[in-house]
């Protein structure tokens, strides 16, 4: 009797068939992004007023700063882009446009997985196998970089808006600087020294399973001071574009908070944020509260607070997310993993 080719079973395991792999993994990638956003957005309440308030913010306010915001879209993706794409070509040769689609992919796997950690799966499907350690490794070093940034301009800009909405005395803010600066110098170090992980990954107790993948580490010897300043450079720049997104939205939605007062409460939300284990998409109502403690204190409407929040989520998260989903529909996913059904 002739096994099919589509069903094969070996060592008591059964291999599904690639074209049933393939469909399973679309109608994932499809359904589970979409089930979430809907958990996420049937559950609020205030949709409607938010709905009402940026519809008449688009007839009675100035719109270029709406559209600014817009515009500058594609390049915060192109930068995120850079800051992965010349590390990768070290090792595979793809084009940016490949690049693009791969990082929109791993947007839309970090809206259901806790600190983006989706992201990373995500890249990894448009890399060919034997480099997805090295993909791996070089967006772990990226996403370093732009934590470092996120704490950099949180800390600085936390302790100015501390200062200025609660009236911190001048010691207070000399201690909170200076504690703030030593956590600051210990994790640049650490930054600019990351090969020093190579000796402690390598004396780590670790299950059989993954023994040998530790000497993957051993990648890390190939990021100069150079590289990781690069790749910093790349990180603070995004920061800055997506800091600029956001105060552009709140100049539309007339929250009046004036330059130093606006970036400060900015990087001290994008701080809290980022310190908050939560999925991105679940992420929406911290988000949402987070802004509503921050701005209140310069007479802004709670609902043109939200209104803010969620266009800036939808524009820089989801639009991305909804994207890169449409880019997975082309991913061979049993190609991509080293799947063999012979």
């Amino acid at each position: 009797m002739t096994i099919p080719r589509t069903r094969t079973m070996a060592a008591g395991k059964i291999k599904l068939p690639k074209w049933l792999i393939n469909s399973l993994f679309k109608v994932f990638v499809t359904l589970v992004p979409g089930l979430v956003l809907y958990y996420e957005l049937q559950g609020r309440n205030d949709l409607p007023d938010i709905a009402a308030a940026l519809s008449q913010q688009l007839q009675q306010a100035d719109n270029s700063w709406l559209c600014f915001a817009c515009l500058l879209i594609p390049l915060n993706w192109m930068a995120e882009v850079q800051k992965w794409l010349p590390f990768i070509l070290r090792s595979e040769s793809i084009t940016r446009w490949h690049a693009l689609k791969a990082v929109l992919a791993g947007t839309s796997f970090a809206l259901f997985t806790p600190n983006r950690i989706g992201e990373y799966g995500g890249r990894l499907l448009f890399i060919r196998p034997e480099n997805h350690w090295k993909a791996f490794i070089a967006n772990a070093v990226g996403s370093i970089g732009q934590y470092l940034v996120i704490l950099t301009g949180g800390i600085a800009g936390g302790i100015w808006f501390a200062a200025y909405s609660f009236g911190w005395q001048a010691d207070t803010q000399v201690q909170a600087l200076a504690a703030g600066l030593l956590l600051l110098a210990g994790l640049h170090y650490f930054y600019f020294n990351i090969r020093l992980i190579i000796p402690l990954g390598r004396r780590l107790p670790l299950p059989k399973k993954i023994l040998s993948w530790r000497r993957n580490i051993d990648i890390l010897e190939h990021f100069s001071r150079s590289d990781l300043a690069e790749i910093l450079g790349w990180s603070a720049l995004r920061y800055a574009i997506y800091s600029t997104q956001y105060f552009l939205l709140l100049q539309f939605f007339g929250i009046k908070t004036g330059v130093f007062a606006g970036f400060s409460g900015i990087a001290t939300i994008f701080l809290l944020q980022t310190i908050i284990p939560l999925p991105a998409i679940a992420g929406l109502l911290v988000r949402g509260n987070l802004a509503l403690f921050i701005w209140s204190g310069f007479g802004a409407s709670e609902v043109n607070i939200l209104a803010a929040t969620f266009v800036l989520w939808i524009i820089n998260l989801i639009l991305p997310a909804l994207v890169g989903t449409f880019s997975l529909f082309h991913v061979n996913i049993t190609k991509t993993l080293g799947y063999d059904d012979e």
